[in-house]
């Protein structure tokens, strides 16, 4: 059985003339194709939601930090050593306000 290429070729010949003809405006579609579907499919992921299984998911790895007592105490002694500073600018007059 030998295969004959010549009556192939030839019920190809107008498909292969209609794509050389048309090439520019077939790559051109393929390309409006393409980024149509990229954009239609953003827009879809950009409006979606998590699912509450996730949300608990992230929500069981949250570690709370934790603080050890001698830091605590340090902050409660410069917090108590804190000094309330008066400016010297208080009835100055805002040269911007009518």
């Amino acid at each position: 059985m030998k295969l004959e290429l010549k009556p192939i070729l030839a019920k190809l010949q107008p498909f292969i003339n209609f794509v050389k003809r048309d090439s520019v405006g077939i790559f051109l579609s393929i390309v409006a194709i393409v980024f149509g579907f990229l954009i239609w499919r953003i827009g879809t992921l950009a409006n979606a939601e998590p699912s509450q299984n996730a949300l608990d998911e992230k929500l069981l790895t949250v570690v709370r930090p934790k603080i050890d007592p001698e830091s605590i105490k340090k902050i409660e002694d410069l917090q108590a050593q804190n000094i309330n500073i008066q400016s010297f600018f208080t009835d100055r007059n805002n040269p911007f306000q009518e």
